[in-house]
């Protein structure tokens, strides 16, 4: 099986665990890192073994030998940093998320197309296979109609936590409130007929903690919430007509083992996805994939979903007036 060599935009925390997870596929090639600066580069590709190191985006994405580029840079520079590797004719994984707004998500999408070039948000938890079986029994009507879903993802954050920088788009939602709230989507649609939000807005002007109802057509809805706080906070909690599926022993982003119980406390289903390495290597098994079959989107991930859940993130964020310093929209 022919490699794929992958070069890595950003030498930060999140592109360390996406490589940790490509260095066990065979058939990914750990080519080329980039950084603004080069001897984090340098240390960078010394630590997980890469052939080359640039010391700027601009030379990485120049390099002919790529076949994809991951963005792992922070949210604020995703859309700059997906312009340039699409410019550069360059399949792109990036990660959530994908933009700090749709408009800017629909420009690249655009220009991914044009280029006729891979577009996927680096959304790991659509790609896991717990997960993918959780919608799986959802969608096969394991559990009956979907009567609600109550999602939440607090982290721990304190004093100096990025999160409270508004200069690189930081607040809960964009980081930790995309979880549930595309879980919520997958599960009872990206098009909800009603939307209620309210946000606490600190001194920073990013949001400490956020609170959103989604209402559909059909009666159903979802209660989902994320913010900053003194520890980790995760729940995933789908209430069914015959029966219930609550994934709180693990946080439901990265779960390897799910059940689904009905009213009578019967067992329904029971899986174990266990892990090859973090998790983040279904992601990448999947991209990989696409990219073999001449594929320039992934039906686990479609680009259509992440802007959907952008448009809906910019709705929310009208509601509570927040709107970053940099944005144009």
């Amino acid at each position: 099986m022919k490699q794929i060599k992958w070069g890595i935009m950003g030498a930060g925390r999140m592109s360390g665990w996406f490589t940790e997870a490509l260095s066990i596929l065979p058939d990914a090639n750990l080519y080329a890192v980039g950084s603004r600066n080069l001897a984090k580069a340098q240390h960078f590709a010394e630590t997980y073994g890469f052939q080359k190191m640039y010391g700027s985006y601009e030379e990485l994405v120049r390099d002919p030998e790529i076949d994809i580029i991951y963005i792992g840079t922070p949210v604020r520079y995703h859309y700059d940093s997906l312009m340039l590797a699409l410019h550069a004719g360059k399949h792109v994984l990036c990660e959530k998320a994908l933009t700090v707004n749709a408009s800017q998500a629909k420009e690249a999408y655009a220009l991914a197309r044009e280029k006729h070039v891979f577009l996927m948000e680096a959304m790991w938890m659509k790609c896991q296979p717990a997960y993918r079986k959780m919608l799986e029994w959802i969608r096969g009507g394991l559990i009956g109609d979907i009567q609600s879903v109550e999602a939440r993802f607090f982290t721990k954050a304190g004093n100096g936590h990025r999160l409270f920088q508004h200069e690189i788009a930081g607040g809960a939602l964009l980081d930790l409130g995309i979880y549930p709230l595309t879980a919520a989507c997958d599960i009872l649609g990206y098009s909800p007929d009603k939307i209620v939000s309210h946000a606490a807005i600190g001194k920073e002007h990013v949001d400490y903690s956020n609170s959103t109802l989604l209402s559909y057509k059909n009666g159903s809805y979802a209660s989902v919430n994320s913010g900053l706080a003194l520890s980790k906070m995760v729940s995933l909690f789908i209430i069914g007509t015959k029966g219930r599926i609550c994934i709180d022993k693990e946080f439901f982003f990265q779960a390897e083992h799910i059940e689904a119980y009905g009213y009578n406390d019967t067992l329904l289903g029971s899986f174990d996805g266990k892990f090859m390495k973090n998790g983040y290597e279904f992601e990448a098994i999947e991209v990989m994939d696409c990219l073999r079959r001449g594929k320039t989107g992934s039906n686990l991930v479609p680009v259509s979903e992440s802007i959907a859940l952008l448009e809906l993130m910019d709705q929310l964020r009208a509601q509570w007036g927040l709107k970053y310093d940099f944005e144009e929209i």
